[in-house]
């Protein structure tokens, strides 16, 4: 029987390899990647070694066929943490060149929409067992983010108003593109805003799951490994702990407190429309996608449901076993 100090031998080294895991993955993965295009989604597939390609036959189809619908796509680290940190970036840079661009219409209602939620969300949190000492500093790096995007918001606006010629249409463009780099680093940051951040943002989707408890409960009764648990069991297991994948249930929970919708390509590999007798790839097999956080059963027979629903930020995510990245 192993000694107490061969354990905790065993166990020192087993955290020095875990830590040089993690510092790998921060050495090698940003936070959020550069936009990059969406042709190096299918040639990370088409140079799979040839024992594997059976199994990339999927994901090689369901890339082609992305590269249909899409241009780019960015990256996100693999720490457990990638569906809330594309979560938030995608939704900070929407709302940065949706208003900047000045060119979608409820664009400036719709940020104000979103950081009013978030600037009323601390004392709406607290009523489901969160101490507003413990968590105050990750939401107010929540609210400064937003401070941040709406001072570039008034910057571009006053610049729109003196760009009147094609130098200063020139210096506009500059301002926006600077604004975007900003966002960029700011949640590039290690154990800074994107972190904080994404702690808060689990916090959120916590207190929605809690705040409306029959409407998550199927959603764990319909999942093996979560039906022995209630709401705040599931919330402080699952939900909580940073480094902890997101599912079905996080992801429209996360959804319906913001008030966005969310389009998620599911990239899991299946083949379809597949010639058996060629062994080829079909030309025209889709990628299943599901939205979060629709808002068109709302409507009261006036159309007025659709036309939020169409003035609201939608976040377009794909997920490969595991992982989510940001799509564009």
């Amino acid at each position: 029987m192993p000694s107490d100090d061969d354990a905790q031998t065993q166990d020192k080294l087993t955290q020095a390899q875990l830590t040089a895991i993690e510092n790998e993955i921060k050495s090698s993965q940003p936070l959020t990647s550069q936009l990059l295009p969406i042709s190096a989604l299918l040639h990370q597939y088409s140079t799979t070694a040839a024992n594997e390609q059976q199994q990339s036959a999927g994901f090689i189809q369901s890339a082609q066929f992305l590269s249909t619908k899409y241009t780019s796509l960015r990256r996100v680290r693999g720490d457990g943490n990638c569906y809330y940190r594309a979560f938030l970036y995608s939704l900070c840079e929407h709302l940065l060149l949706r208003n900047s661009n000045n060119n979608e219409t409820g664009g400036l209602k719709e940020f104000s929409r979103i950081k009013t939620t978030i600037a009323n969300s601390l004392k709406w949190v607290c009523q489901f067992g969160y101490e507003e000492m413990t968590i105050d500093m990750f939401y107010e790096e929540l609210v400064e983010l937003f401070d941040f995007i709406e001072t570039s918001l008034s910057a571009a606006d006053n610049n729109d108003k003196s760009a009147s010629t094609s130098a200063g249409a020139a210096e506009d463009e500059s301002n926006r593109n600077n604004a975007q780099q900003q966002l960029h680093a700011k949640l590039n940051e290690e154990n800074s805003t994107s972190d904080y951040c994404t702690w808060y943002l689990r916090v959120l989707t916590a207190a929605q799951m809690k705040s409306n408890p029959d409407r998550f409960l199927p959603f764990l009764l319909a999942d093996e490994t979560n039906m022995m648990m209630d709401i705040p069991t599931f919330c402080s297991r699952e939900v909580e702990p940073m480094g902890k994948e997101c599912g079905m249930v996080t992801v429209a929970a996360l959804a319906e407190c913001l008030g966005v919708k969310v389009v998620i390509e599911y990239m899991d590999g299946r083949l379809s429309n597949i010639d058996a007798a060629v062994g080829g790839i079909g030309s025209s097999g889709e990628v299943v996608n599901h939205v979060f956080g629709q808002i068109h059963d709302e409507d009261d027979g006036g159309g007025k449901g659709d036309d939020e629903d169409r003035d609201r930020i939608c976040l377009t995510l794909l997920y490969r076993p595991g992982h989510y990245d940001i799509l564009y």
